[in-house]
């Protein structure tokens, strides 16, 4: 079974609490929403939330910048979205702006807080998308109950809790995941770097986690195929683990997929296994091929 990161599931509650604290906030001392108060809201909390992104990637200070950027993107596009789309306060405009909210999220983790080792666009894309479909449902399930018309005493902060936790926590996992928190050491080859080490004839261990179907129709040389979703119960077929000794354990293991995702999900199985070296192939298959490197095809 793949780990969940623990700092993201703590840091699942430690959002849920900034999120109760600034409604009660707004339901106790009264303040008035106006645009400047929204982008004050959007902005601290969502610090906290760059900060659990951080956190989870060892980055904590980085992570702060990218949670209130985005919490910044997020207000502004709400009160835009009210313009152009629904000018109700508690309108479309929220899942709206939710969900731009979690793509920035998404794009500044990828490309900023992760350099030099920075994910794709298809990847960003597809972390992204995951995270603002999965927290957009969990959202709309939760919103009547988090911003709902009730008055400031009729409220119960115990269940408001509760529901932003729901809330937050697709979204939060889905771009934790795989991150590289916890020790391990987790970076990035660029293809034609690990095609010369390949060519010089170095001893490597390299990880195909795409399907069976796409490893016969072309691979990485000397690549060794688990699909992604088998890794956790075939640790003895990954290449360097069978033996299960410290220093298997800590041999330097390359691994891919199409383009991102699944070699994520497979190196959380990993590390939760013991792997402390994990290198992804920069761009992962999809990047190999535009590099025009050579490709292994079965019968060569």
């Amino acid at each position: 079974m793949i780990a969940v990161s623990r700092t993201a599931l703590v840091g699942v509650l430690l959002v849920a609490a900034t999120a109760t604290l600034g409604d009660f906030i707004w339901y106790t001392v009264g303040v008035r929403h106006t645009m400047t108060a929204g982008l004050i809201h959007g902005a601290l909390l969502l610090t906290t939330v760059g900060a659990v992104i951080g956190a989870a990637s060892g980055r904590l200070v980085q992570g702060l910048p990218i949670g209130f950027v985005a919490g910044i993107g997020g207000a502004l596009a709400y009160y835009a979205l009210i313009v152009v789309m629904d000018s109700r306060t508690y309108g479309t405009a929220i899942p709206g702006a939710w969900v731009i909210m979690w793509l920035l999220l998404a794009a500044l983790e990828g490309r900023w807080l992760r350099a030099p080792h920075r994910r794709n666009w298809t990847e960003v894309a597809t972390r992204g998308l995951v995270a603002a479909v999965l927290g957009g449902i969990a959202f709309a399930l939760v919103r009547n109950v988090v911003w709902g018309r009730p008055a400031a005493a009729d409220r119960n902060y115990l269940v408001q809790y509760l529901a932003w936790a729901f809330a937050w926590a697709p979204g939060l996992l889905t771009l934790t995941w795989g991150s590289g928190a916890g020790g391990a050491d987790v970076s990035s080859i660029t293809p034609e770097a690990l095609w010369s080490r390949i060519e010089r004839g170095e001893p490597l261990l390299i990880l195909d986690v795409r399907t069976s179907f796409e490893y016969k129709a072309g691979r990485v040389p000397g690549a060794v195929n688990v699909p992604f979703n088998e890794v956790a119960r075939r640790l003895a077929d990954v290449p360097g683990a069978a033996q299960g000794s410290p220093a298997g354990q800590a041999e330097e293991l390359f691994v891919y997929c199409g383009h991102g995702p699944r070699a994520s999900m497979a190196a959380a199985a990993l590390r939760a296994a013991g792997r402390t070296r994990i290198v992804f192939i920069a761009g992962h298959f999809a990047g190999w091929r535009r590099a025009g490197l050579t490709i292994e095809r079965p019968g060569r």
